[in-house]
């Protein structure tokens, strides 16, 4: 009997009531993943979430639906999460927990995806950054660029024999076409300011966490850089065996 791989899901925070516009390259790029639309409504501290819905519930809803039907329209699931909350941080942590979410958008303009970066420190998380890739670049048109930021003394052929081969090799097996795939290393005295540099050349750039937290992900030192300099859409996958464990964790505490 056959089974069919569900696709990589993504959680795209909505900041209600007003929620910035996402751009329609950006939806339609993101449209063959299962798509979270997580509506947050910031609650003030002397409000109590309950006040909150019952005053802002259905306007929050119209909002939340019309962001849904623009990802419906370009083909993508959607599943929508409305939360009324004090900690943003911490709310889409929990959801993405709970939804079981592979990565989490942080957005920016996009004209069309054509180049996605995919930053690569080792070959750590591209067991998990890959099958994500290849879910997001399916119709075959984006190409992508495994960089490699050598470190200390490290040599490019050190570079693309222990982790750009290895890591183009896992991108073929997931499915990206070994003819989208380029593979290149760097020697920077910044790692950080490479990755940005090259950021700036491509439409849209794909990290690996780095930490068991969603709320550590979101607002780490690389991907606040990335958007600061260069204003592009960032994708952070999340690291399997933590985000089990923080799942884990968050049903014992239940």
């Amino acid at each position: 009997m056959s089974s069919i791989t569900p696709p990589s899901s993504i959680l795209v925070d909505v900041e209600l009531p007003e929620p910035e516009s996402l751009s329609p390259a950006l939806i339609d790029a993101l449209s063959p993943l299962r798509v979270v639309l997580l509506g947050w409504f910031s609650v003030p501290e002397q409000t109590s979430p309950a006040q909150a819905r019952d005053q802002f519930g259905a306007e929050a809803e119209d909002t939340l639906g019309a962001a849904a039907r623009r990802f419906e329209e370009a083909g993508a699931e959607v599943t929508t999460r409305l939360v009324f909350t004090g900690d943003e941080l911490d709310t889409i942590s929990r959801v993405s927990v709970e939804e079981s979410c592979d990565a989490v958008l942080i957005p920016g303009p996009v004209e069309q995806l054509r180049r996605v970066l995919v930053p690569l420190r080792g070959i750590q998380n591209v067991r998990e950054i890959a099958p994500f890739v290849a879910d997001l670049c399916q119709d075959g048109t984006a190409r992508v660029t495994l960089l490699h930021v050598l470190e200390g003394d490290e040599t490019t052929a050190a570079s693309r024999e222990d982790v750009l081969e290895p890591a183009a090799e896992m991108m073929r097996s997931a499915g990206i076409k070994a003819s989208l795939l380029e593979l290149n290393s760097v020697a920077a005295d910044s790692p950080a300011d490479a990755i940005v540099e090259w950021a700036g050349e491509h439409d849209l750039a794909v990290l690996g966490e780095t930490e068991p937290s969603v709320r550590e992900v979101l607002f780490g030192t690389m991907p606040e850089q990335i958007v600061e300099a260069v204003n592009v859409p960032i994708i952070v996958v999340r690291h399997g065996e933590e985000a089990a464990e923080m799942a884990e964790r968050a049903t014992q505490a239940d």
